[in-house]
């Protein structure tokens, strides 16, 4: 897994590539935490370049959420495609990404 940041106006776009699974959550989620607790407005988390991800990365995105709310700061998730679509709408969980 790798990602890449972006800034586009105000907006942190971090694009997620690769593979999101319990090896590479932590590495996603320490990068995640810094750009939500900088509160440089608004957060996306691009998920449309995984390859997979298993149910350790929904419940980062669960997590990222909260975490987001808590520092103030707007927060979305792009949906993936594939396998990465499907855990979201097998969990019932499609609701986090747009």
């Amino acid at each position: 897994m790798r990602t890449a940041e972006k800034h586009v106006g105000e907006t942190t776009l971090v694009e997620v590539h690769g593979e999101l699974d319990c090896s590479t959550v932590p590495s996603l989620e320490g990068r995640m935490d810094a750009v939500l607790h900088d509160g440089h407005g608004p957060v996306v988390l691009d998920l449309r370049e995984l390859r997979f991800m298993d149910v350790s990365g929904l419940r980062l995105a669960v997590r990222l959420e909260a975490r987001a709310q808590l520092h103030g700061v707007p927060f979305s998730m792009l949906e993936g495609h594939g396998p990465v679509a499907r855990v979201f709408e097998l969990t019932g969980m499609r609701r986090f990404v747009g």
